[in-house]
């Protein structure tokens, strides 16, 4: 029953793939951002990582698929990472990051919730950097995208600033604030501007702000707008 139930999972992923290699959010597809390709939440590097899991025979799984199964695996696999290849961002010529989401059909980055706008994330992209790090024998392409999202994040780190919360006695955030502290480790905005890095802020209406202090409290304390993944 387990093995059945597995086997099934894995052909919903392998049929829910875009032809250019990309995975929705929602499958089957659901109007609106749904169907974008999804880099949000680390949702298309975790299924990479299972298929490379199963198609390099590590046995770390104790259910194997069929010879079959892992040819498309490794087809499926191979694709993925050229769409990765194909969205690292091109600001004035040069790769930087990517997007949490981007346009299935046009491969730019794209809107998802309202205070979610197009823009390039320093939190998803770390991970997409450590999956493509992880394969053996990579093309000049797999090594020049890692180098280039390095590099980025080394451009466009914030220092000297710490987040402060401030929690009520359920153990609720109740308040952030961004405070100066020359001794802060090196953090990254969640959402940048794609032409030239600045980070910004959104209110569930959708209009960018400059700072953290300038949108409501339910959106400052109830999201992540900072992060540190690229350490």
């Amino acid at each position: 029953r387990y093995r059945d139930s597995f086997l099934k999972g894995l052909d919903y992923l392998l049929e829910a793939q875009y032809e250019n290699g990309g995975w929705p959010q929602f499958y089957p597809l659901k109007k609106g951002y749904y169907s974008h390709i999804t880099y949000n939440d680390d949702s298309m590097v975790n299924i990479l990582n299972l298929l490379k899991n199963l198609k390099e025979g590590k046995h770390v799984y104790a259910i194997e698929p069929s010879e079959e199964i892992i040819e498309k695996i490794n087809i499926a696999f191979n694709k993925g990472i050229d769409c990765i290849l194909k969205t690292q961002y091109k600001q004035q010529g040069v790769l930087t990051a990517w997007c949490a989401q981007h346009d299935e059909n046009t491969l730019e980055p794209a809107k998802a919730r309202a205070y979610e706008l197009p823009s390039l994330s320093g939190a998803e992209s770390a991970n997409i950097v450590l999956l493509l790090m992880t394969i053996e024998n990579p093309s000049k392409a797999v090594v020049n995208a890692v180098n280039s999202a390095v590099n980025w994040f080394e451009k466009v780190k914030i220092m000297g600033l710490r987040e402060v919360k401030t929690y009520n006695n359920e153990g609720r955030i109740i308040d952030k604030k961004m405070v100066p502290d020359e001794n802060a480790p090196a953090i990254w905005a969640r959402f940048m501007e794609l032409d030239d890095n600045t980070p910004f802020f959104c209110d569930r209406d959708g209009i960018k702000k400059a700072t953290l202090a300038e949108i409501g409290s339910e959106r400052r304390n109830g999201y992540a707008w900072y992060k540190n993944e690229p350490q």
